[in-house]
């Protein structure tokens, strides 16, 4: 049956002569548009698919096939009530408040009330409203951390009311991919993990870090599917993830996570990282006698070689900014580091709290960087690189405590410098808790409490991302740094108020005059289209004339990746080039990922070898990839390119036509 298609053509040049073709062959033209290089003909479907194989059209798709529907990252929704900003005093404080992070990041300059809400003032909870630009529906939150209950009330849906909280289990779906990406020589956890009930869980500071990124009355990303990995204590079923393998199950489960079948795309995948590796200090408590001396922009201070300030406790803390009669100190790892950036590369967006140590953290590579420490019974460590995986050589993005205080200043206990990349409010944050916080009345299973650290600020920037990352696929650590960048609010902070130095506790030291904000980083209203149709290169059909038509165009903004592709006897491809992710040198069978719409060139060499990409990992010439636009699947030597436009996200495979263990993966993201 004839209906109404518009034919869209790549170049204008191509016009006139498509034109006389189709009227040549008699194909009713409905509308000529001035000046574009869409027209609209009525034809059969059959007629269509032929003329989507011309090379000179783009596409043919049928008017009755676009439709319209809102941008699903465009469900605000307001929060009303009291904004609680300072210490419990007694009855003051019910489950019904929020967290006053609500009000201060979403709200206005005026609704933030600098200077007169929050400590020393007498104001400590106000009654407001805002609107929060999004919900983070199909968006996957991994909260690394403690073990988090699955029965808060917290992890409702909004909405429907169902349950967010997903007890996944890690080691059963991940523990043989995790195999192929792990070279920590670390033995994975096995067996079902027993998630506990909330009325059970001591455990607090998971669940409040849940709750303030995710949580549907103390959070941010009320819609946003929510995960736990414990990695800071065991589940009930003892198992616990060590620091060699997190970031290992992190990737894995991005890579491997199912396509969401309302978005056709693997949801984004945030992740909270709201602890530190640590060394322990002498009895729990470090003295000064306890430190032997200090290499400060490589000058080496003890004392027979003080500081301006001089060889005591006092004169260190000013000079140096160590910190005395703690239990710990921060340690940076370069192992953890460096697979947090493989996470990051791999797509995973990670968030870190830059820890509560009051410390200088540096840029990497600057003068502080090497700044060292010496310490009777622990040794020597660096003094201004944080502790792991929130390292600012790690690439995780690090966030520092917002107090209550008025006036907008650091918090007192949290780490500061150049490499902190925003601040967010981290002083007595109402939040979902443990079974030895107060009741939660709104539900029949949760609790409450406040606490503070840059533990609490750390899920903040989590949920707020997480509401960015909202309707979006291939949001990446890039797209969340942007995003701070773009809307956080800059030079509102009071620092320095003791003269700046490291004794004094509200210094800046470098640190960013930037606090979190949670805006919208687009506008509100507008609408995507919804299209059908592929197009696919070929011959014209009906075609009554010669055309010199060139070939189909290369988008420009259709990255090209070029692989170079020999073999090692009939075990592996080897591979050099890069990749979407990374880059490749005599890598056997690698896993080669790429976006959709992008283009993978494998110019091979394997003489004997038949290079197939497919949909199966079989030998043979079946199950060969037709999606998107591929010439030469199967060539041993010569270019394969495969050109992924309209390529759904998911795993295809290249296999060797005659050896089965020459195969690898293929991820389209």
């Amino acid at each position: 049956m004839d209906k109404e298609y518009v034919v869209t053509l790549h170049r204008k040049e191509d016009l006139e002569q498509f034109y006389n073709e189709m009227q040549l062959t008699n194909f009713p033209l409905v509308m000529k548009r001035p000046l574009s290089r869409n027209t609209h003909y009525m034809m059969t479907e059959e007629q269509a698919e032929q003329l989507r194989q011309d090379p000179r059209v783009w596409g043919v798709e049928a008017v009755d096939s676009f439709q319209l529907k809102p941008r699903v990252n465009r469900e605000p929704y307001n929060i009303i009530g009291d904004f609680f900003k300072n210490a419990p005093q007694g009855s003051t404080i019910n489950s019904n408040m929020r967290q006053w992070g609500h009000l201060h990041c979403a709200g206005s300059d005026a609704q933030r009330r600098k200077n007169a809400w929050g400590d020393p003032t007498s104001t400590e909870v106000v009654n407001d409203s805002v609107e929060v630009f999004g919900n983070g529906r199909y968006v996957d939150v991994v909260i690394v951390d403690d073990p988090v209950s699955y029965d808060s009330g917290e992890w409702l849906s909004p909405s429907t009311g169902s349950s967010r909280f997903v007890q996944y289990q890690w080691f059963n779906e991940l523990n043989t991919i995790v195999n192929s990406i792990d070279d920590d020589n670390q033995t994975e956890p096995t067996g079902t993990i027993t998630y506990g009930q909330n009325a059970a869980t001591p455990q607090y500071h998971g669940i409040h870090v849940t709750g303030t990124a995710t949580g549907q009355h103390y959070g941010w990303a009320e819609e946003a599917n929510i995960y736990n990995l414990a990695v800071t204590d065991p589940w009930p079923s003892g198992q616990q993830v060590g620091a060699l393998l997190i970031f290992d199950y992190l990737r894995a489960f991005h890579l491997n996570k199912p396509i969401n079948t309302t978005t056709g795309k693997r949801n984004p995948t945030i992740t909270n990282h709201s602890y530190g590796g640590i060394y322990n200090m002498p009895n729990s408590n470090l003295q000064f006698g306890d430190v032997t001396q200090v290499v400060w922009q490589g000058v080496t201070y003890n004392a027979g070689n003080p500081g301006p300030s001089g060889w005591t406790q006092a004169g260190v803390e000013a000079d140096f900014g160590l910190r005395f009669g703690v239990d710990t100190y921060p340690a940076w790892s370069a192992a953890v580091s460096a697979d947090v950036q493989d996470a990051i590369d791999d797509g995973v967006v990670i968030i870190g709290a830059a820890g509560n140590d009051n410390m200088l953290m540096a840029e990497v590579n600057d003068d502080n960087w090497d700044n060292l420490v010496s310490i009777n019974g622990v040794g020597t460590i660096y003094l201004n690189r944080g502790g792991w995986p929130n390292t600012p050589d790690s690439g995780s993005i690090l966030v520092g405590a917002l107090s209550d205080h008025s006036a907008f200043r650091r918090s007192t206990y949290t780490n500061f410098g150049p490499c902190i990349d925003v601040f967010a409010p981290g002083d007595d944050i109402l939040s979902s808790y443990g079974n030895t916080g107060f009741a939660d009345q709104k539900y029949s299973v949760g609790y409450y409490y406040p606490i503070q650290g840059t533990s609490m600020a750390s899920p903040q920037v989590c949920g707020v991302i997480a509401c960015a990352a909202g309707g979006k696929t291939n949001f990446t650590q890039s797209d969340a740094r942007k995003y701070l960048n773009d809307t956080s609010r800059e030079g509102d902070m009071t620092f320095d108020v003791a003269g700046g130095g490291l004794d004094d506790n509200s210094c800046r030291q470098g640190s960013p005059n930037r606090y979190l904000i949670a805006a919208n980083p687009r506008p509100v209203s507008g609408f995507l289209q919804e299209q059908s149709g592929e197009r696919t290169t070929g011959l014209t059909f009906p075609r009554m004339s010669v055309s010199n038509s060139p070939a189909p165009l290369v988008y420009a903004y259709a990255t090209t990746y070029t692989l170079t592709v020999t073999n090692s006897g009939t075990s592996a491809y080897i591979f050099n080039g890069t990749d979407a992710v990374q880059t490749f040198n005599n890598a056997g069978d690698p896993t080669i990922r790429c976006n959709s719409g992008e283009i993978l060139v494998f110019n091979l060499n394997a003489s004997g070898h038949p290079f197939w990409i497919k949909t199966q990992p079989t030998t043979g010439t079946g199950f060969g990839v037709t999606v998107g636009t591929i010439t030469n699947n199967g060539t041993d030597v010569g270019t394969v390119t495969w050109n992924t436009a309209n390529v759904n996200a998911g795993t295809y495979y290249y296999v060797c036509q005659f050896h089965g263990s020459m195969n690898g993966t293929i991820l389209v993201l």
